[in-house]
C-alpha cells in the first residue's frame, strides 16, 4: 500500500499561527508581506491565494469579496493601470499586476481599471514581436525571472478578457516555434548560445510560467516528453525537490511540468513521474508539519504560496497520496498566474 502524506497538522495548527504574523488591520484583506509591516499588494494577494488553495476562505459573502477586492485594487495605479508593490522588489510590474489580477479572479472580481498598457503590446504583430525583444528587463538568458514578463501579460489579459484572438494566436504560434525541441524549454538567451549550452533547472522554472498560460487557454505546449525527461533529471536525489532547502515555487514548477506534460504526452513515463511525486511529498510533509521549520524558512507571505500549490498539484493528480482536512484546490486552474 502506498504511503499517504498527511498535511492535517500544517493546515489545522501551523498555518493559522503562521498567517497571524501578517495580519495588520481589521479588514478581511489586511495582510502584509512581512510581519509587522503595512498592508501590501503581495501580502494581501498571497494570503488570499494560499487560503483559496486550502479551501480556507469559507463562504465569503459578496460584501466580503468586494472588501477584499477593494484592498487589492487600492494598489492599482489609475494612470498606468499597473499594480504597485512595497515589497518583493525583484518582481517586474507584470508579475505584480498578474498576481493581483489572479487573486481577484479567485474571488470572482476584477481590477478597478482596464489594462490600458496592453495597447502598446497587442496593437499589431510588429508591436508583439518588439515586446519579446526586451533585453533590459525580460532577459531570455535569465529566463526564470524573465518568464514573469512573458507570462504576466497574456495571463492578465486572459483573466480580464482584454486579450484579442489575434494576440493569443500570435503568442502561441510564436512560442511554439521558439521552443527548444531538445528540452521543450525556451533557451533563447545569449548565455544559452555561448555559455550554458547544457540545460539548467532555471530553464524549466521559467518555462513553467508559459505552460500554465497554455493550459488556461486550452493549448498544449510542444515537446512534452522532453519536458518530462529533463524535469526528472533535474530532481535532486537527496530531498526529492528541485533545489536545496524548503519546498516553494521552484518545486511547484517541477511538479507541474511532470504532471501536466506527462498527461499531455499520453501518460509518458507515468511510473517515474509518480515516484518523483512521492519523493517530493515526503519532504513537503516533514517540512510543512514542522512549526519551527515553517516560521524559520517562510519569513514572508510569498514563498509559502508556491509550496501549497505544489502539494495541491500532487493531490489533484494523485489524491490517494495526499491527506488534508478538505481537498486542496489548484489555484492555477481557475486563475492564470502564481
Amino acid at each position: 500500500m502506498d504511503k499517504v502524506f498527511d498535511f492535517t497538522t500544517f493546515q489545522e495548527k501551523v498555518f493559522p499561527e503562521w498567517v497571524k504574523q501578517f495580519k495588520v488591520g481589521p479588514g478581511i484583506g489586511d495582510y502584509s508581506f512581512a510581519p509587522g509591516g503595512t498592508i501590501d499588494s503581495y501580502g494581501t494577494a498571497d494570503t488570499l491565494i494560499s487560503m483559496y488553495i486550502m479551501d480556507e476562505l469559507g463562504g465569503l459573502t459578496e460584501g466580503q469579496r468586494d472588501e477584499w477586492a477593494a484592498t487589492i485594487n487600492q494598489f492599482q495605479d489609475p494612470a498606468t493601470c499597473k499594480y504597485r508593490k512595497d515589497y518583493a522588489r525583484a518582481h517586474f510590474w507584470e508579475h505584480t499586476t498578474a498576481y493581483c489580477t489572479c487573486a481577484l479572479h479567485l474571488i470572482d472580481r476584477k481590477p478597478a481599471h482596464p489594462m490600458a498598457w496592453k495597447d502598446a503590446i497587442i496593437k499589431d504583430e510588429n508591436a508583439m514581436l518588439a515586446w519579446t525583444r526586451q533585453w533590459r528587463r525580460g532577459e531570455w538568458s535569465l529566463i526564470w525571472s524573465g518568464s514573469h514578463v512573458w507570462s504576466g501579460v497574456p495571463a492578465t489579459l486572459a483573466m480580464t478578457g482584454e486579450g484579442t484572438p489575434a494576440f493569443f494566436d500570435w503568442y502561441f504560434a510564436w512560442f511554439d516555434k521558439e521552443a527548444d525541441p531538445e528540452t521543450g524549454f525556451w533557451r533563447r538567451g545569449w548565455r544559452h548560445r555561448i555559455l550554458a549550452k547544457k540545460p539548467h533547472p532555471h530553464d524549466m522554472f521559467g518555462a513553467f510560467h508559459m505552460y500554465y498560460v497554455y493550459e488556461f487557454m486550452g493549448r498544449k505546449w510542444p515537446h512534452p516528453e522532453k519536458v518530462v525527461d529533463w524535469t526528472l533529471r533535474f530532481q535532486q536525489p537527496h530531498n526529492g525537490l528541485w533545489g536545496p532547502g524548503m519546498i516553494y515555487c521552484r518545486d511547484l514548477d517541477g511538479i507541474y511540468c511532470l504532471t501536466r506534460s506527462s498527461r499531455n504526452a499520453g501518460g509518458y513515463r507515468q511510473d517515474d513521474v509518480r515516484t518523483a511525486i512521492t519523493r517530493a511529498l515526503a519532504t513537503a510533509e516533514v517540512q510543512l508539519n514542522d512549526k519551527a521549520f515553517v516560521f524559520k524558512h517562510y519569513p514572508n507571505s510569498h514563498k509559502l504560496t508556491g509550496a501549497l500549490s505544489a502539494v495541491a498539484e500532487c493531490q489533484k493528480f494523485y489524491p490517494e497520496l495526499v491527506r488534508t482536512p478538505r481537498p486542496w484546490r489548484q489555484s492555477i486552474d481557475k486563475a492564470c498566474y502564481i
